[in-house]
């Protein structure tokens, strides 16, 4: 429990199941006070017994379930226990930590508020909180987040100073807010089984209940130290599993992703530094090399720095028809999306609030890490024999992260809240880190680009303030980045001062190229936080993933497994680029290409199994419903193309490398979509008994083929009219 809020006593509800008699007065009295619609009345279904609505969702926020327990010494054999569900009010609560926009707070007194003009309509909080709480407005088309209020309005009104003219004692105000100031259903309930009081003075009223009755009740206060402690505390007469209450575990939710996210800032100097530092070793080392070729009269290495040039071809071939095409249906469903509404246009529900969408974006972001990976490879580790995939792999990545953004406009309920970003300072929020990494790094992307335009059009001059201006734009990003994530001015100062001084040190001299060193450090270092953080997204989410893939590492996880994708997919990319511009294939390169990401791909299994092994784990792995899922990722999609890497044979045949690179990329994708789709484990809104089926709708479809169809007819684009390939006299396009 949050000790911070134990020592303010918050005020919490006490729910006694022993005295509830069904009569749903809770429900009546709370769609009143907050104004909501009648839902409409099922029919009773296996199991629920007189249980109507079945579940919460954005009009109902209290249920009332109803259940026939088994027990000889009742009459006819059944006991029958009724009892109020609503949103528990955490101590610690998950959807608050998640929010990327502080729509979802805490407050001192005990209630979890929310803020609808700040939300995104993101939904992150409904696949955070344990219990299944938060829900959508589906059928709006500014869809928010609804839940129980606590009703704040009311607990928190100030008792009167007086009443008709009449001042008021300290005694009668006392009195009226025991009356008034609570929530509507406490004060509705006839039975008295609802309480509200400081934390304190519930809990000992608790314990004196089963104290005095132990007859009557089981020695357990659900909601004391369930979740790190929640503001609704619950007693009844049998185990809370019989009831359908979650066994949630004692820690706190937030307490498995704070630590991950506690240590970007200090992750962010340390990897700055690290790569700083190599690169400067490879300089140190490049010029006694130098010096000692000069002594001994040795020529100089050969120049690995190409000449760039379009690719010029016929343009509307048909495959880029058919792109063009696909491009014009996403178009045309972006503006079905908000016509209709994310509920009518989308198959997610209460139960799915994420689908393809943002299975698409967790995908797209690992496999676009070649660009990353080819920046730090290339200018931080010296490797200019690989130079001339550098452009390419840039232009891939810029695609790449630019359609992801277009992904989450229409993912996202209320995306025309996306400047609350910049208000709001969310504590550890996984998705705030998220959301400001990839912009960041996605104008790290088009400097890095921003220079083949130039060349194009012959721009030197502009050219010239590229290369003295980057360098700067590199300090002040990571800068800003390191505020944003600790708003610790001495994390902040010392970004600063490490970036500075890095610009400074690593300036080309007089005579020497330039060289975007500062850019592939700020590239590397961006996508290394963001790259493990989109695995810190579901570290709130132990009761969902399943055990093969949540892990309290995931954020490891997704940074080595991405590289390997990367990696991959910059083979397969070059590869294409051959064939489609009928160009030499660069084996020797795709050949390096091979052996690293077969370095990739070896730490990335070997963490991977070694951590399920060590939490004992990885038998359970191989049995069960999902074993399937996880033998083809890890063994068909994993260790298979990681054996064939290891061969130099295979890596230099064309043929078995594209294979083992194909089923390379495959196995992340996989591992990706288990993630968010497959290896879910989606119990629905509370009371978590009527979860719903999901297949994308052909809006999604549509929306997602179409932006895959316009990053590659982009690339196409780029490819013919910019100078991004190597220049070459056979290369005469197909």
């Amino acid at each position: 429990m949050s000790h911070a809020l134990a020592e303010k006593s918050t005020k919490v509800k006490l729910v006694d199941t022993t005295r509830c008699v069904g009569c749903r007065s809770c429900q009546v009295s709370c769609k009143q006070w907050n104004n909501l619609r009648a839902e409409k009345t099922e029919l009773p279904r296996p199991g629920l017994g007189l249980q109507n609505p079945a579940t919460l969702s954005s009009n109902t926020f209290v249920v009332v379930t109803y259940h026939e327990i088994p027990d000889e010494k009742a009459p006819g054999g059944l006991r029958y226990i009724s009892s109020k569900r609503q949103c528990m009010h955490c101590d610690e609560p998950a959807c608050a930590s998640a929010c990327p926009v502080t729509a979802l707070q805490k407050t001192s007194e005990g209630a979890v508020v929310y803020t609808g003009s700040k939300c995104l309509g993101c939904r992150y909080c409904m696949w955070a909180c344990p219990f299944g709480v938060p829900t959508a407005q589906w059928d709006s088309l500014a869809p928010e987040i609804r839940k129980c209020t606590w009703c704040y309005d009311r607990t928190e009104q100030p008792a009167p100073l007086e009443r008709n003219g009449q001042k008021l004692t300290d005694e009668e105000r006392r009195r009226f807010q025991a009356a008034q100031a609570v929530p509507s259903c406490v004060k509705q309930c006839p039975a008295n089984a609802l309480s509200f009081g400081d934390r304190d003075a519930m809990l000992a009223e608790a314990r004196g209940r089963i104290a005095k009755h132990p007859d009557k009740y089981v020695n357990h206060i659900y909601g004391e130290k369930e979740a790190g402690g929640t503001a609704t505390l619950y007693l009844a007469a049998v185990p809370f599993e019989k009831l359908g209450f979650p066994n949630v575990g004692f820690e706190s939710y937030p307490a498995r992703s704070v630590p991950a996210l506690s240590a970007v800032p200090i992750a962010v100097l340390g990897v700055g530094a690290a790569l700083g530092g190599t690169y400067a070793l490879h300089q140190r080392r490049t010029a006694v090399a130098r010096s000692e070729g000069i002594r001994k009269e040795v020529p100089p290495p050969k120049d690995h720095h190409p000449e760039f040039a379009p690719a010029p071809s016929r343009f509307w071939t048909p495959t880029n028809i058919v792109l063009a095409a696909l491009v014009a249906l996403a178009g045309v469903s972006f503006v079905l999306r908000f016509a209709l509404g994310l509920g009518g246009s989308t198959h997610l529900s209460n139960t799915w609030a994420w689908g393809l969408w943002i299975a698409l974006d967790v995908v797209w972001i690992a496999i676009a890490a070649g660009a990353f990976a080819t920046a730090g490879i290339i200018y931080v580790f010296k490797r200019d024999d690989l130079y001339s995939i550098g452009r390419s792999a840039v232009l891939m990545g810029l695609l790449s992260y630019s359609f992801v953004a277009a992904t989450l406009v229409a993912d996202l309920g209320l995306p025309w809240h996306f400047y609350q970003l910049a208000l709001q300072a969310p504590k550890h929020s996984a998705m705030f880190e998220v959301a400001w990494c990839v912009a960041l790094y996605v104008t790290i992307l088009l400097f890095e680009f921003l220079p083949v335009p130039l060349e194009r059009l012959g721009l030197t001059r502009w050219t010239e303030l590229w290369k003295k201006w980057a360098p700067v734009y590199v300090v002040v990003a990571v800068t800003l980045f390191v505020w944003l994530m600790s708003r610790n001015p001495i994390y902040t100062g010392a970004a600063f001062v490490l970036f500075g001084f890095m610009a400074y040190a690593f300036r080309p001299r007089p005579g020497q190229a330039s060289v975007p060193i500062m850019l592939a450090i700020a590239a590397v270092t961006l996508s290394t936080m963001h790259q493990s953080s989109l695995g810190s997204l579901f570290l709130l989410m132990p009761d969902k993933l399943a055990a093969a893939w949540w892990s309290p590492i995931l954020p490891v996880y997704f940074f080595l497994s991405a590289v390997a994708a990367g990696l991959a997919l910059v083979i397969l990319v070059q590869m294409w680029q051959a064939k489609a511009y009928r160009r030499e294939l660069p084996m020797k390169q795709l050949a390096s290409l091979g052996k690293l990401a077969f370095f990739a791909l070896l730490v990335y299994e070997a963490v991977r199994l070694g951590d399920l092994a060590f939490r004992g784990r990885l038998g359970a792995a191989f049995i069960g419903p999902k074993a399937p899922l996880f033998f083809a990722e890890i063994v068909v999609l994993g260790l298979l193309p990681l054996v064939m890497l290891a061969f130099a044979r295979v890596r230099e045949s064309p043929t078995l490398l594209g294979t083992a690179s194909f089923l390379t990329l495959g196995g992340v994708v996989m591992n990706r979509l288990n993630a968010v789709l497959f290896a879910m484990d989606l119990k629905g809104p509370l009371p978590q008994n009527d979860p719903s089926s999901y297949f994308p709708s052909f809006v999604e479809w549509a929306i997602t083929i179409g932006l895959v169809a316009a990053a590659v007819f982009l690339f196409n684009l780029g490819v013919r009219y910019l100078p991004v390939l190597p220049k070459e006299e056979t290369g005469h396009g197909s």
